[in-house]
């Protein structure tokens, strides 16, 4: 009896000895930086509007490029991580994307795939949603005649989706889509910061749209140039801080 009750603890001592030897994941840090633009900073013109000016005005100055006078940090860039696990058990959350004095708030969304998105008509007037996938498809149309009124639709699909109001020529914007949850947008000074990053070594991509008018679609839609894209090397150690600034330039 003796005997076999000390057999039955050495291999408890065992037991305990393998856990508690076990190596602990590396604690997840984070990636953070400023996008800014070198060089002369394009004065962009006011968009023209064509219809409902009592709510929308005649003009509404155009967002397709936000520098600060102060930090020359670039609002609405989209900062993501390439090749980043995503964690398990993560909800890809809700999003709100309003139409306010006919314009598209905010002019850049980035989401999860799957993401609950409420888009709410905050004026008075008609508004037709339209998001393109790749250019030409469209994922969504949603139709608000009603001042107040809010349709809930779910992103599917990950991507570069423009939106493009079918009652206002002049509207648009951009909701960009990912399959985990590695991005962010920047600031009005430029600055982003992504967190809960996995310890690793990753491609970090900055995406901005193009702001320089090239043509009109059949529907009289703002047609820009190719967007913005620009890569780098970033390394993430256990509850570390890797910081990386980009550069967008006229070219």
């Amino acid at each position: 009896m003796g005997r076999r009750g000390r057999t039955l603890s050495a291999a408890v001592v065992v037991l305990t000895l393998a856990t508690t030897g076990a190596a602990v994941p590396a604690a997840p840090g984070t990636v953070s930086g400023r996008v800014t633009f070198r060089g002369d900073v394009p004065a962009l013109p006011a968009l023209e509007v064509a219809k409902d000016r009592d709510t929308c005005g005649e003009r509404v100055p155009s967002e397709a490029l936000l520098v600060s006078p102060r930090t020359r940090g670039v609002r609405y860039a989209v900062v993501s991580l390439e090749g980043a696990p995503a964690p398990d058990a993560t909800t890809p959350g809700e999003a709100t994307l309003e139409n306010t004095r006919c314009r598209f708030a905010p002019h850049v969304l980035a989401v999860r795939v799957g993401t609950e998105l409420a888009i709410v008509n905050s004026d008075p007037v008609l508004h037709n949603l339209r998001g393109w996938i790749d250019g030409q498809r469209a994922v969504f149309n949603v139709v608000q005649p009603t001042q107040g009124q809010v349709t809930q639709r779910t992103i599917k699909r990950a991507g570069v989706i423009r939106l493009t109001c079918d009652a206002h020529s002049h509207m648009g914007g951009y909701l960009l889509a990912f399959e985990h949850p590695y991005f962010a947008v920047t600031d009005d000074d430029g600055t982003f910061s992504i967190g809960n990053v996995p310890p690793g070594s990753y491609r970090l991509n900055v995406w901005h749209e193009g702001w320089n008018v090239v043509q009109r679609d059949a529907q009289g839609h703002l047609i820009y140039d190719a967007p913005r894209v620009l890569s780098r090397d970033v390394t993430v150690t256990g509850a570390g801080r890797a910081v990386v600034n980009v550069e967008l330039t006229s070219n």
